[in-house]
């Protein structure tokens, strides 16, 4: 990757805030078949702009995307005018490539748009391939969007935009070390540059109610995800965490403001509550389980609705520290009940090698009554089978889940393993499985994007 050498002045770093971290408050604030070889496919991003033609001042803003406008996460905090023509740099963006895509999933990528292309039409041309799951193609043509000169570098709702979008569909694809190289573009999001009203320092009196609250002008969800892909970018999990706790500091401030209003309290305490499951996970990777644990712990949550995942949460990590017993009694004591308790309870006996006990657990007759939970058993079902030795049951139920539509990603690795383990003509069944999905499919709408890895190619 080739990087910009831009650098505004007025991003100057912000002192460390003095914090016991965001979640262990006292005053708990978180209450609540083709040659694959020979069909490669990359997509021409140079540093040639694209010429799309710049949306005028009173065109509609073209701010749609999977999500409701209307969803208070994704709104804008602040509008400045401030120059982000750094993000809009053709180096930083990567020459996109289908060699990891297999053959009967492969289209060919968008040309550049014509030059009589608004912005608006070029963003509605983007959401439609993201309504087709087309999260390759959508990456691209964000990409040839961001560098086509079209865009104004003033236009913060925009460029924000579309780099959610590229972010996204590049993990999507399963491409997120190129996300996590195109986000090091970004910089210190907490710094002065990201502020219309900088964050107090620890030098600031905490007693006044009505303090100037930090208004940062980055949406709070592509924060969080430009966060996790820069600690990735720059191999640096623990700036990750780090940049986590201050963003849960800085609601926290929120929180303890008299001036917010009860929906604005609601929803920071969301972002909070997002803040929390985003530094378990990132702990996770560090693999720091025990300090994930703990974390966890401490962002139990007291409503019902919220309760539920917590405690699913909490039992997938006991078993993966290989606290059996706590997972069972967490199960026993839970609220969860019928298949999903099944479910859970299932993993527990296959992590304690009780492969019997899991198979009857998710083949009780109320599971095949709960749809939304069946393909999931049945994919349980069939690694039970496999633990177990049953190599040929563990197929046929696969085969079944394939049959009726399914495709997800670990019913396609999983079906790939069992034909790597039963025939010596693998790579020619798993090509033959990639198009039998690929035909299932309903064009130009896929179920997802597919990778080689997908089917272990």
């Amino acid at each position: 990757m080739s990087g910009h050498s831009r650098k505004p002045s007025s991003r100057t770093a912000l002192p460390r805030r003095s914090t016991r971290g965001p979640l262990d408050a006292p005053d708990d604030l978180l209450s609540p078949t083709p040659s694959l070889a020979s069909s490669t496919v990359k997509s021409p991003i140079s540093p040639q702009r694209s010429p799309v033609r710049a949306a005028t001042s009173d065109s509609t803003h073209p701010m749609a995307i999977g999500n409701s406008g209307n969803d208070p996460l994704e709104q804008y905090e602040e509008v400045t005018d401030r120059d982000f023509s750094f993000l809009l740099e053709p180096g930083i963006y990567h020459p996109l490539s289908q060699l990891d895509v297999p053959g009967p999933f492969r289209r060919a990528f968008p040309q550049p748009l014509p030059a009589s292309t608004s912005i608006s039409e070029a963003v509605a041309q983007i959401n439609d391939l993201l309504s087709q799951c087309d999260y390759l193609r959508a990456a691209h043509l964000a990409g040839l969007v961001l560098i086509s000169g079209a865009v104004r570098p003033t236009d913060q709702k925009t460029i924000f935009h579309l780099l959610s979008i590229r972010y996204s569909c590049l993990e999507l694809s399963g491409n997120i070390l190129l996300a996590a190289q195109e986000a090091k573009s970004l910089e210190d999001l907490g710094s002065t540059f990201y502020y219309s009203e900088p964050p107090q320092d620890e030098t600031m009196t905490e007693e006044s109610a009505d303090k100037p609250l930090p208004k940062h002008i980055v949406p709070f969800n592509l924060r969080l995800q430009a966060l996790r892909l820069q600690s990735i970018g720059f191999s640096d999990p623990r700036r990750g965490v780090a940049s986590l706790y201050d963003l849960g500091a800085e609601c926290r401030e929120y929180l303890s403001s008299s001036t917010l209003s009860s929906a604005q309290r609601q929803l920071w305490s969301q972002r909070l509550q997002e803040v929390g499951v985003r530094v378990v996970n990132a702990l996770v990777e560090m693999n720091d389980i025990d300090c994930a644990r703990r974390t966890l712990d401490s962002t139990k949550p007291t409503t019902e609705e919220e309760l539920g995942l917590w405690t699913l949460r909490k039992v997938t990590l006991s078993i993966r520290m290989g606290l059996l017993g706590e997972a069972q009694k967490i199960v026993r004591y839970s609220n969860i009940s019928g298949p999903e308790k099944s479910i859970l309870e299932s993993l527990i006996a296959v992590a304690d090698d009780r492969f019997d006990a899991a198979i009857e657990l998710l083949t009780r007759p109320t599971m095949e009554h709960h749809r939304p939970l069946l393909a999931l058993a049945k994919q349980n079902l069939a690694v039970a089978y496999l633990y177990q030795g049953d190599i040929q049951h563990a197929k046929e139920v696969l085969d079944t889940l394939i049959n009726d539509d399914q495709s997800f990603q670990t019913l396609t690795i999983n079906l790939a393993t069992i034909l790597d383990l039963t025939t010596d003509r693998s790579r020619e069944m798993k090509l033959r499985l990639a198009e039998r999905v690929s035909k299932q499919q309903s064009p130009p709408k896929q179920a997802r994007s597919y990778t080689n890895a997908d089917f272990k190619l």
